[in-house]
Formats: C-alpha cells, sequence, structure tokens
C-alpha cells in the first residue's frame, strides 16, 4: 500500500474517531484529544490529496486543519482560564 494512502486511512480514522466520540459524548471539543486527533486528521488527509491533486478534497482538509488548530488555541485558552480560576477559589489560595 502506498504511503499516501497508508496516511490518509490513519487521517480517516483519527477524523472520525474524534466526531464519533464528540457524537457520543466520550469526547468533549474542549479536550485535547478531540482537538488534536481533529487537527493530525485533516492535516493527513491533506497530505494524502496531494498527489494526485484532489482540489475540492485539499481545501477542505487544509481549512479543517486551520480551523482545527484555532480548537487547539480556543481549547488552551479555555483549560487555562479553568485552572487560574479554580486555584483562585480553593481554600488554600486564601
Amino acid at each position: 500500500m502506498p504511503l499516501s494512502q497508508v496516511v490518509s486511512v490513519i487521517g480517516s480514522i483519527l477524523l472520525l474517531s474524534a466526531y464519533g466520540g464528540m457524537q457520543t459524548g466520550h469526547l468533549k471539543t474542549t479536550s485535547y484529544l478531540y482537538q488534536f486527533a481533529n487537527f493530525f486528521g485533516a492535516a493527513f488527509l491533506t497530505y494524502s490529496v496531494i498527489e494526485p491533486f484532489n482540489t475540492g478534497v485539499f481545501m477542505t482538509e487544509f481549512l479543517w486543519s486551520i480551523f482545527s488548530l484555532i480548537g487547539i488555541y480556543k481549547t488552551v485558552r479555555i483549560l487555562r482560564r479553568d485552572r487560574t480560576q479554580a486555584a483562585a477559589t480553593s481554600p488554600d489560595a486564601h
């Protein structure tokens, strides 16, 4: 099996696992696992459509990767904020 096909299968597994996990309640959209599975799944699928080039799928997966990076950034900010708030309200903080 060519490398691009192996990469595409891994990418599909990652994307579908993230989506399925979120839909079934096993993953939250604010979890690192969900966000990184989304990013790497889309990035792997982007790579897999370079040769032969498929414009529509390339655009979809490339933008999905970009949106996933935004999601990772937001998740980091949310989790840091929550940790800061929890530390400020803990009995040890007073």
